[in-house]
């Protein structure tokens, strides 16, 4: 896109979501646990959709007031902003049943078709973006980037519907929350969202659709970066990478994520990223999501630890043949990150027409040509930091590359990833 420069970009690298968890225990929320508290009296029925405003403010405002006080410019403490956000939602005066009633159960979710193959279009988008449609728990049709770094499906309340009112009525929907919590993307967005474990996901022309899906619903954003292109909020931070949510398809119980791949979560085993090569048209369907519980292709390595392998690979760098740096690494394999990082050590002065190759031990992954086979031909480049790839808690970031050409299959039951020739 015209004007848009690779910090924004870079911005989406999704393997640093992370959750700072304010729930109370499994199927009650912190959300549900303040209003019962501040409610203190029974009630025998949930209020009607014409209420929906007087459920709906009193969170928001109360998010919003407890926000005001933060500057994320300053080394805040969140433990003590979410302390405040708890004392604000004490004071929500909401109608919850009494304790002598049973609150309405969450549906139980059937058995999902963990046999077959389903193929979900992919469309690479600007030569770097691979992204899927889906509506969302009732909403219009959403673009979702893919990202591989990152698990959990999650989009911004406002796109529930085709305005406000609608949004708030298939928010409304969902039901009660099961929590609210706060997580990040690294590159510079911060969010609150509430959790729900019942929509229904269907991602476009009949390929798949999940119900009693886990989303996030994100309803309160911040910059938490004064970098130069740092996105706003994460509204900002969606269309700096041309999408509307973000779909998570990263192994939700090895890389630290908030939750789990909706995919992962309603019982299909495994899914492969299959985009066969650069797109020659911008926003051409060019590759499937398929979900699969096994991999259809031949793996050239298989790691443990999706996505970001528990066992260090070797990075290479190489000017007309002469080894610039090298050094073993670890690489979070996420299709979420555009151009990818590399640790500054061993990039040279300038990267532009270094070969870079990531090793299995002595077995090629993945290599280019940085200006001569990066995705779009550009000059764009990984982003060099100092120290990254140390540990398996700050691995280097793939980025778009090693998914062009390659397929790569996330396996959910064996929490592992293979990598195909």
């Amino acid at each position: 896109m015209a004007g848009r420069e690779i910090a924004n970009k870079q911005s989406r690298n999704g393997a640093a979501r992370r959750r700072l968890v304010v729930g109370v225990g499994a199927g009650a929320g912190v959300f549900l646990a303040a209003a019962a508290m501040a409610a203190g009296s029974a009630v025998t029925a949930a209020p009607a959709k014409a209420d929906i405003d007087a459920l709906i403010d009193p969170i928001i405002n109360s998010i919003s007031d407890s926000f005001v006080a933060l500057d994320p410019a300053a080394a805040v403490d969140i433990t003590s902003w979410t302390d405040s956000l708890l004392a604000s939602l004490n004071s929500i005066d909401l109608a919850v049943p009494a304790a002598s009633e049973s609150a309405a159960a969450v549906p139980a979710a059937s058995d999902p078709p963990v046999t077959g193959t389903y193929d979900i279009p992919i469309t690479v988008q600007e030569d770097t973006e691979p992204t899927v449609q889906a509506t969302v728990a009732g909403s219009p049709d959403q673009t979702l980037l893919l990202d591989t770094g990152s698990s959990g499906l999650v989009i911004p309340w406002e796109n529930l519907g085709s305005n406000d009112f609608t949004a708030l009525e298939n928010l409304y929907d969902l039901g009660f929350p099961t929590g609210i919590n706060e997580s990040g993307y690294s590159g510079g967005v911060q969010y609150i969202y509430l959790e729900y474990n019942d929509a229904t996901v269907n991602y476009g022309d009949g390929a798949l659709t999940t119900t009693n899906t886990p989303i996030d619903v994100e309803i309160l954003s911040w910059s938490d970066s004064d970098a130069s292109g740092a996105p706003a909020n994460f509204e900002q931070f969606l269309t700096d990478n041309d999408s509307t949510g973000i779909l998570g398809i990263g192994d939700g119980s090895t890389d630290g994520g908030p939750t789990e791949s909706p995919l992962q979560a309603d019982g299909y085993e495994g899914v492969t990223v299959d985009i066969p090569n650069v797109p020659t048209t911008l926003d051409e369907p060019d590759g499937d999501l398929i979900v699969d519980p096994s991999n259809p292709g031949t793996a050239i390595a298989t790691f443990d630890g999706a996505p970001t392998p528990s066992t260090e690979l070797t990075e290479k760098v190489t000017d007309g043949g002469t080894t610039v740096g090298s050094d073993s690494v670890y690489d979070d394999i996420d299709s979420g990150g555009v151009y990818g990082t590399i640790p500054s050590s061993i990039a040279s002065t300038d990267l532009v027409g270094d070969k870079i190759t990531v090793y299995d031990g002595s077995t090629p992954l993945y290599s280019y040509t940085v200006g001569t086979d990066t995705p779009d031909g550009s000059d764009q480049t990984p982003v060099e930091e100092s120290g990254i790839g140390t540990s398996q808690d700050d691995p280097i970031d793939s980025g778009i590359v090693p998914f062009l050409g390659h397929e790569v299959y996330i396996d959910y039951a064996n929490d592992t990833l293979g990598y195909d020739s």
